[in-house]
């Protein structure tokens, strides 16, 4: 949930925090109980880790993480390997919920999915809160959704995008539904959104489709 104050953690680190959420962003795009997935979850945590205060708690974190990807890809490992990444894919996965405060309860929505938008109603029946802000990244208008009457988001660079925040917890059992709303050509990830309240962690829809040209400046 979105709270009144700002907590201490990765939000305090805007850098490392776009790092780790990088990393978990390209893990989560590779197959499930894979090696690259797992790996790639791994050095994610790592870097969150690594924003948190403390030297003992980033030092520790580190070393359990060398300690077991040394094990996943050791020799011989077969089997066990799978069998591991199996129990720990969930398991990590829950974690770095926990560190990023949830963010599953969390959309960033920028198009139709806002309220008095033609899409609304895809998320209208979840009980939840709408704030505004604002993510890092080009809203464009041209191309191939702006001819199906839906804009297009790319993450990074500096311009800021304002965004729509509904925070639900209901959304966790809506993802599978949304992703098929908005189809191949929208991935879904994991984005620093700043607020009145401070920066969060969101979901957000990231254009993937096919771009007619270089998007412009954000509407």
């Amino acid at each position: 949930m979105i709270s009144g104050e700002a907590q201490p953690g990765p939000a305090d680190d805007p850098a490392g925090l776009r790092d780790a959420l990088s990393r978990i962003n390209d893990a989560r795009r590779e197959p499930e109980y894979g090696p690259a997935r797992l790996r790639g979850l791994l050095d994610g945590f790592e870097r969150l880790v690594e924003t948190l205060p403390g030297e003992d708690r980033r030092m520790a974190g580190a070393a359990s993480l060398g300690e077991l990807e040394s094990l996943l890809g050791a020799e011989g490992a077969g089997d066990a390997a799978a069998e591991l990444r199996r129990y720990l894919e969930p398991l990590l996965d829950r974690l770095l919920e926990g560190l990023l405060d949830y963010p599953e309860h969390r959309l960033a929505a920028y198009g139709s999915l806002l309220p008095g938008e033609d899409n609304h109603h895809h998320v209208a029946t979840l009980v939840g809160h709408w704030v505004e802000g604002t993510v890092e990244g080009t809203l464009f208008d041209r191309g191939w959704a702006a001819r199906q009457g839906y804009p297009g988001f790319l993450p990074g660079g500096r311009e800021r995008v304002v965004v729509g925040v509904f925070d639900s917890l209901a959304l966790p059992g809506a993802w599978e539904r949304l992703d098929a709303f908005e189809g191949p050509n929208y991935r879904r990830i994991l984005i620093p959104v700043e607020t009145e309240s401070g920066r969060i962690v969101c979901n957000i829809y990231e254009w993937i489709g096919p771009i007619d040209r270089a998007p412009p400046d954000p509407a």
